[in-house]
């Protein structure tokens, strides 16, 4: 369905600001944004569906438990206990901003949340103001390691940007395991079939059908230490891994941006570019999907394509957050 690319938008917004009335103005916008530009970039199970199954996780969880600490620190943490993850998510990246103009260094741990969308959105949102900016997040165990077949850590993305000149920030943003649940979830509403080599049943047997899915496999084994060293930085030593089987499980990241003019990167925009080019020219692959986005609301296509049952939900839930 197509529908008003503002007007989505702002919907968005109300209703992330009824669900978390102590969440700041401008996280909530940011948090909007993002959960609109997943839908642009066809990835629906980290738009709006993601933000109803995130908001069905906090029914009667009260919002003001969320600790943040101070927001011109350096180095600080986020509990993201009573929010949605995509707000946590925004509240951590305001806060890495004004620590980057501050001291020019951000570490910033999150824990307690549910599903943060696409960590990609957040790192280009800094590398457009000039930052560096790193994000990797922990989930739930649905990965075995590499050559086993239960299941140790979840799919574990990792995301940088970087600013480019005379281009949108050049962005990396990859899942550590080579499928993701939300392509088994996808796969299981549509009746598809899994890809071949991407995932085991219960006997440790490939499988493609994805009701039968009992881990999910690592890209290899590259990935799955990657996915190990994510779940050291985002789980681990962050606070972000649940140890406890009686606790609810959640998800845990970690945010690290730079003003690289203060690492030693003289031009760094530049050198991107340049990298870019010789990337390209030797026949490489450079992920361009996030190029088309706009980096601000004003900046919007007039309209967007939004599946029937999000638009209903989207307004009904709206509606009501605007009359409470």
């Amino acid at each position: 369905m197509n529908i008003d690319a503002e007007k989505a938008v702002a919907a968005l917004r109300d209703l992330l600001r009824n669900a978390v009335p102590v969440a700041e103005t401008d996280d909530v916008a940011l948090a909007a944004l993002w959960v609109l530009q997943a839908e642009m970039l066809g990835l629906p199970e980290f738009g709006i569906r993601m933000l109803r199954r995130d908001l069905d996780r906090l029914a009667g969880v009260d919002p003001a438990g969320s600790t943040p600490s101070d927001d011109d620190a350096a180095i600080g943490s986020v509990d993201a206990t009573g929010v949605p993850g995509v707000v946590a998510l925004a509240t951590a990246v305001r806060r890495a901003r004004r620590s980057v103009e501050a001291h020019g260094l951000a570490i910033i741990g999150i824990r307690g949340a549910g599903a943060l969308g696409i960590l990609g959105l957040a790192a280009r949102s800094l590398a457009a103001d000039g930052a560096v900016a790193l994000l990797a997040a922990q989930s739930p165990a649905s990965v075995a390691p590499w050559g086993a077949h239960t299941v140790a850590i979840g799919t574990n993305p990792l995301a940088v940007a970087v600013p480019r000149a005379d281009a949108p920030p050049l962005v990396i943003d990859y899942a550590t395991s080579a499928l993701t649940l939300a392509a088994v979830r996808e796969a299981r509403a549509s009746g598809a079939r899994l890809p071949e080599g991407g995932a085991v049943d219960a006997d440790g047997a490939s499988t493609t059908d994805p009701d039968a899915v009992a881990a999910l496999l690592p890209a290899g084994l590259v990935g799955s230490l990657t996915g190990l060293v994510v779940e050291l930085l985002a789980g681990v030593a962050v606070g972000g891994r649940v140890t406890d089987p009686q606790l609810p499980s959640s998800r845990g990241a970690l945010l690290i941006a730079f003003d690289p003019a203060r690492a030693g990167g003289a031009d760094t925009a530049a050198a991107a570019s340049a990298l870019d080019r010789d990337w390209r020219g030797a026949g490489g692959h450079l992920p361009a999907r996030f190029d088309v986005l706009a980096t601000d609301t004003a900046d919007l296509p007039g309209s967007v394509d939004l599946g029937g049952d999000d638009v209903a939900w989207l307004r009904d839930t709206a509606s009501g957050a605007a009359r409470a």
